[in-house]
């Protein structure tokens, strides 16, 4: 590599875990490893002022604290020569560097959400079941609002996981929304949780030549933008553990997000806020 080169970091599981980070001197900055199926990925970039030589890179764990802690030696990186001319020019390069892209692309039959920056797609208009493990004995303590919910579910559960239902909003225009979670007694604005893109609803025909979408959810055309929660026309599709499935039961479909933020891989959840999400 040389000054201002733009690395890749790639790792396998088992290789490293979700959330760790990689610190080396000759990075402009630490490189945090995110899932983009299949693979764990990072991305640094060389430092204009780095030497030739080669540097160590170490990874620590996300959850690696205190004196007894050590970083492991993981990879290396050779940097080669630059004149005085290619530093300026590095420097203006990094510079005009846009800013990290914070959303994580999962496997398909994971459960969701793996992670804030977790983004998965779903249909205006969908009724959904968001599932929470991270959160034992705090049933009825937890709301979550959003600009693409029709009510404000509050998470419940007498056991270790909690859950809530809602309905996205027919009206809700395609984009990215933010889901916030408010604690009980908590003053001020929600805390980010998790993220959804939501895709255009799928319009439903009515009367005899009605037929079902493909998408696993529509919205009459008849249908107010904010239908309560209860008995729906939509389509719903459910997110299973270890699997992602269609179940058909008295012509509706259901939809399961999970939410699990302690995945079996090490995984830790990565509080970066970003205006894109907003």
């Amino acid at each position: 590599m040389r000054p201002g080169d733009t690395l890749t970091v790639e790792a396998r599981h088992g290789e490293a875990a979700y959330g760790d980070t990689l610190h080396s001197s000759a990075f402009v900055a630490t490189g945090r490893l995110r899932m983009m199926d299949p693979l764990l990925t990072a991305t640094v970039t060389i430092a204009c002022d780095t030497r030739p030589g080669t540097y160590p890179v170490v990874r620590r764990g996300a959850g690696d604290v205190g004196p007894d802690e050590h970083p492991l030696r993981w990879a290396r990186v050779r940097v080669q020569p630059a004149d005085e001319a290619a530093r300026r020019a590095c420097r203006d390069k990094v510079k005009r560097l846009p800013a990290p892209d914070l959303e994580e692309r999962w496997a398909p039959g994971d459960t969701w959400p793996q992670s804030e920056w977790d983004v998965r797609t779903f249909r205006a208009g969908s009724r959904i079941t968001i599932t929470d493990n991270d959160d034992e004995g705090a049933d009825g303590d937890i709301s979550l609002t959003s600009r693409a919910f029709a009510d404000r579910p509050v998470l419940r559960g007498a056991r270790a996981v909690l859950t809530a239902t809602t309905t996205l909003r027919c009206g809700t225009a395609p984009g990215l929304y933010v889901v916030y979670r408010h604690d009980a007694g908590q003053s001020g604005p929600g805390k980010p949780w998790a993220r959804l893109r939501v895709a255009p609803a799928a319009t439903a025909k009515t009367g005899a030549s009605a037929a079902p979408t493909a998408a696993g959810s529509a919205c009459p055309t008849d249908q107010a933008a904010a239908r309560p929660t209860g008995a729906s026309r939509t389509g719903v599709v459910a997110w299973i553990a270890g699997g992602v499935f269609l179940a058909a039961a008295a012509g509706t479909a259901g939809l399961r997000w999970v939410r699990n933020r302690r995945v079996t891989r090490g995984v830790g959840r990565d509080g970066a806020v970003t205006q894109r999400g907003a």
